[in-house]
């Protein structure tokens, strides 16, 4: 039931908070203007995982919908992350009728601006009450959603999230309880999960969303439709390849594009601070200040990216994009 283009590289982007640590919209809307002009990004998602959405207080997350929304109109389709607020700290859950009051208000502001869609994490903040299981949990809590909202549900499955809340093949079976919730990203590289998962959910009419550039092959051969990862901010020609090639028919192609893939994620360091750091240089500046993540037991602060780093990988970045005959955007 998804109404917009899914397909290829969609972007998680990356947050720019200014040098207190604050949101920083026209910094943000420089970050998107780079990745608008590299091309081959079919959906901009906003609030993600990479763009430390665990930092994120509630009016953070509406500035930065009402920011991509606005800027992007027009352009492209824009997702936004609209889980309620939660640093990810299983010690320190949230009072649970204040985190599904701001998972529904979140979602509906969203839909406000202009958003095509609105992506949830798994409710792992949330604790079953008794007698439900984690599954009836996960049914409740996007039916609950689906009543607020009339754009499309994907559901975000990130690394480290706990077990029970998953996605198997019997919750898969329970699409017709959620019925506006479209596609689902799944943060994995094992390959056994991923062919079980699509060969339950796209006969559902669930789309599967490849959560890792590495495995985007592999997802595809099983039935995915697109993909999010770090290479679809970074490197998104490499991705599309990937698909136009697979498409084509073009095994070694396809083959050779997922290497490369792969091996800009292996050379990678401080992905983050090194984009910003990168785009700044071309013309799109933006603070390369990240949030304190140190409460955080999921996401940890990366060591401080060294000039010889970042050369380093500026060499290896340029030339992997010139095997697609491309040149990232100067201005």
């Amino acid at each position: 039931m998804t109404d917009f283009f899914v397909r290829g590289a969609i972007s998680n982007v990356f947050t720019v908070w200014d040098d207190q640590g604050r949101f920083d919209a026209d910094g943000q809307c420089n970050l998107l203007d780079y990745l608008h002009d590299a091309g081959s990004i079919s959906t901009y998602f906003v609030r993600s995982g990479m763009g430390q959405m665990y930092a994120y207080e509630y009016e953070d997350v509406k500035q930065m919908a009402v920011t991509a929304c606005t800027h992007m109109a027009g352009k492209a389709p824009v997702l936004v992350g609209a889980t309620g607020i939660w640093d990810k700290n299983y010690d320190r859950r949230p009072n649970s009728d204040l985190f599904l009051k701001q998972a529904v208000e979140l979602s509906q502001f969203a839909e406000q601006q202009g958003a095509a869609g609105v992506v949830h994490t798994m409710p792992e903040a949330l604790l079953p009450n008794e007698g439900e299981s984690h599954a009836d949990l996960v049914v409740r809590y996007f039916d609950r959603i689906s009543e607020a909202v009339t754009i499309p549900i994907w559901l975000y499955q990130p690394p480290g999230m706990q077990k029970a809340y998953g996605l198997d093949m019997a919750l898969a079976e329970r699409r017709e309880e959620i019925p506006r919730v479209a596609a689902r990203k799944v943060s994995t590289t094992d390959a056994q999960y991923i062919y079980n998962l699509c060969y339950a959910m796209v006969p559902r009419g669930f789309k599967y969303i490849a959560g890792s550039e590495c495995a985007f092959l592999t997802a595809l051969y099983a039935g995915a439709s697109a993909c999010i990862g770090q290479g679809c901010t970074l490197n998104p020609v490499t991705i599309e390849a990937i698909q136009d090639l697979y498409e084509a028919g073009d095994q070694q192609g396809a083959l050779e594009a997922q290497r490369s893939t792969n091996y800009l994620v292996e050379a990678g360091v401080s992905t983050v601070e090194w984009f910003k750091r990168y785009i700044t240089e071309r013309g799109y500046p933006v603070s390369t200040t990240a949030r304190d993540m140190g409460k955080n037991p999921y996401v940890g602060s990366p060591a401080p990216l060294t000039q010889e780093q970042y050369e380093s990988f500026k060499e290896i970045f340029e030339a992997e994009l010139l095997k697609f005959d491309t040149v990232p955007p100067q201005r």
